[in-house]
């Protein structure tokens, strides 16, 4: 059984340092600093499992035209290493799992060990109070399905200046049920640690170190933007590989994405962790219902 330590928290801080009037019961509760294992495991479980969920989408139809660049650099050793193509469809697609799963352990591990110092919380890692915790996720998850509606509403009305390549892509885009799945579990889960738990937590601590920013109150609202960018940027790489990027698809893209990640940012620093995670997954259902009301 694990541990916990009581400890008294400056204010402003703590596992109940956001809460609203309608968190005010967890105002009375001591500051709960469970065991590093506790606040790093809990939260790592919930990223892979979400970086599981690569598994349900389908392998790139150009496989094997990657192939050659995944290939051992050695000469020597290439002609033992079978060809990527030819490797079983849930070897691949574990293989394509591997850095994400590696991103989301060194961020379950950051943030277990400087989340709770900056006032950020998780209810699995054991740092935020489970009394309303049904309320602010059902709170959460209709402000993500509000985002994602009118993301895809934006979406929409700038499709026709973005290009006939990007019509294209758009036109060819999955809508099914393993596509929303996907979306809702990677990006509601494995995402959420990998930006908000791992790199939100490091940047407000980095933030608040330096002077004139000591107070958390100031640092945090920095670290949201660095977090949201981040987030933003991250989604360029892959769509580089599907089409052009031109100026406005780019700024399309940043603007769609940063957004949603101040939302998210600024739930987690809020309520917890898993309010961003509610809110994240219930983006990937808004926008799957506005295209099927619009298809």
């Amino acid at each position: 059984m694990a541990v916990t330590r009581n400890a008294k928290a400056p204010p402003g801080t703590g596992p109940c340092a956001h809460d609203d009037a309608h968190d005010n019961a967890c105002m009375r509760v001591p500051v709960q600093r469970p065991r590093f294992a506790r606040r790093a495991g809990g939260v790592a479980a919930l990223g892979l499992a979400g970086v599981g969920a690569l598994l349900l989408q389908p392998l790139p139809s150009d496989l094997g035209a990657r192939a050659p660049a995944m290939a051992p650099s050695v000469p020597e050793m290439a002609p033992s290493v079978p060809a990527i193509a030819d490797w079983p469809p849930l070897a691949v697609q574990a293989l394509l799992a591997l850095n994400p799963a590696l991103f989301v352990a060194v961020a379950a591990l950051a943030g277990a060990a400087l989340a709770h110092r900056v006032g950020l919380r998780s209810l699995v890692a054991g740092t935020a109070s489970g009394r309303v915790w049904a309320g602010t996720m059902g709170r959460s998850a209709a402000v993500g399905f509000i985002l994602g509606l009118g993301a895809a509403a934006v979406d929409t009305l700038v499709r026709p200046a973005l290009g006939e390549a990007w019509q294209r892509l758009e036109a060819h885009r999955p809508t099914g049920v393993p596509t929303l799945a996907f979306g809702m579990l990677y990006g509601g889960l494995a995402e959420e640690v990998m930006l908000r738990w791992g790199v939100m937590s490091l940047a407000a601590t980095a933030l608040a170190a330096l002077p004139g920013l000591r107070r958390r109150a100031r640092a945090m609202p920095g670290a949201m933007v660095l977090a949201a960018l981040l987030f933003a940027a991250a989604h360029l790489p892959a769509l580089s590989a599907q089409i052009e990027l031109t100026p406005l698809v780019v700024t399309r893209t940043l603007c769609l994405n940063g957004a949603a990640g101040l939302v998210y940012g600024w739930l987690f620093w809020r309520h917890h962790l898993e309010a961003a995670m509610a809110a994240h997954a219930s983006t990937h259902l808004g926008l799957w219902a506005w295209r099927g009301l619009v298809a």
